[in-house]
């Protein structure tokens, strides 16, 4: 008979894995390179099913019935690299015989590798597939195959397994198992909503480059001396005569020109630098780890670029010009960078637009 004790225990000590999980992810890992993310989260897995065996529903002195499949359940629904889950599985049935070395430990070792490997077909095919049907899916036949090669492979008599256990055993996990799929879903579908809440807040919604306070909160950040970006360059650009764009062709036709410009800009940048629209027409680029050379080379570049090609906007082509002021760091001192850079922009504009001009030291 199963112990309700230990069933609940179990269960318990899951959704505490779960939930310290998430708060891992969001305030720790989350800024980590992806390789060590999957990592810590397979070692994690592991180690959850790990803890459902030590905290398992003991049958007898070597049969331990537990929840040990719940971890390659959520790894079904989630993971991107099918790999992943028999990496799982092998690492939740070795862990198996630190409880000691018996027909039952090797039983639920073969028991585990089924489960995974089903789990892998099933995150094949399920790729395209909505997130409740796919759930549903995943749920009740990782369930099953689990129950049934429990019985087939197990060390309890196939008769006395289907009659004893499988029909109180079965619903309760398919229902436990939904339980915790559902708060891995509802942890996910926070952080993913709170990072979309972060961005918008952080993006121009025309352009869907940074605004002015996400630029700020890098330029704090770049100049605070936390970080190793010097030589640390700044760029202001601005198109030449952008009102006479909005007043001949219409502000529908300037939002077109300013999202294509901001792409162009983008494309020709690196990962490293933050562009933001820093107002109307105004765009500022910060350059980590870029001399004053190298960021008037790439500022010109990007000036060329648009002098050459003119733009398509709704049937309009329309020839622009970028005018554009530089500054860097240390030759300038870092809270001076904003208003060099600007005025280095202003005289650009002054000797005639068109042009990339450095700030004076």
């Amino acid at each position: 008979m199963v112990n309700v004790h230990e069933y609940v225990v179990n269960f318990s000590i899951l959704i505490s894995i779960i939930y310290v999980t998430g708060f891992l992810y969001k305030h720790l890992l989350v800024n980590s390179r992806e390789k060590f993310i999957e990592a810590t989260l397979i070692v994690i897995a592991v180690f959850a099913g790990w803890c459902s065996m030590e905290y398992g529903i003991h049958l007898n002195d070597s049969v331990i019935f537990d929840l040990r499949f719940i971890p390659i359940i959520i790894a079904t629904m989630y993971t991107r690299n099918l790999f992943y889950i028999p990496i799982i599985g092998i690492g939740i049935g070795l862990a198996r015989f630190s409880f000691g070395f018996s027909p039952a430990a090797i039983s639920g070792l073969y028991t585990i590798l089924v489960v995974s490997a089903v789990g892998m077909l099933l995150s094949y095919m399920g790729r395209k597939w909505k997130i409740q049907m796919k759930m549903i899916v995943v749920v009740i036949s990782l369930n099953l195959v689990n129950s049934f090669t429990i019985g087939i492979i197990g060390v309890i008599p196939f008769e006395d397994y289907m009659r004893a256990i499988v029909p109180t055993v079965l619903p309760i996990n398919i229902l436990l198992s939904f339980i915790l799929l559902w708060m891995v879903k509802d942890l996910s579908d926070e952080y993913i909503n709170k990072i979309n809440l972060l961005n918008s807040s952080r993006k121009d919604p025309l352009t869907q480059l940074y605004n002015r306070r996400a630029l700020m909160s890098y330029y704090d950040q770049f100049t605070s001396g936390k970080t190793d970006v010097y030589p640390l360059s700044m760029a202001f650009i601005d198109i030449d005569h952008f009102k006479k764009i909005n007043d001949q062709y219409g502000h529908l036709v300037g939002d077109i020109v300013l999202q294509k410009m901001s792409q162009i800009i983008a494309k020709n940048l690196r990962s490293v630098d933050v562009i933001a629209r820093y107002g109307g027409e105004e765009f500022v680029v910060l350059l980590p780890n870029c001399d004053q050379q190298e960021v008037h080379h790439v500022i010109e570049r990007i000036r060329k670029i648009f002098e050459e090609n003119p733009i398509e906007a709704n049937d309009f082509t329309i020839r622009i010009t970028l005018s554009a002021g530089i500054a860097t760091s240390p030759k300038i001192k870092p809270y001076q960078l904003l208003k060099k850079a600007d005025d280095a922009l202003y005289k650009a504009k002054e000797k005639g637009r068109n042009q990339v001009q450095t700030a004076n030291i």
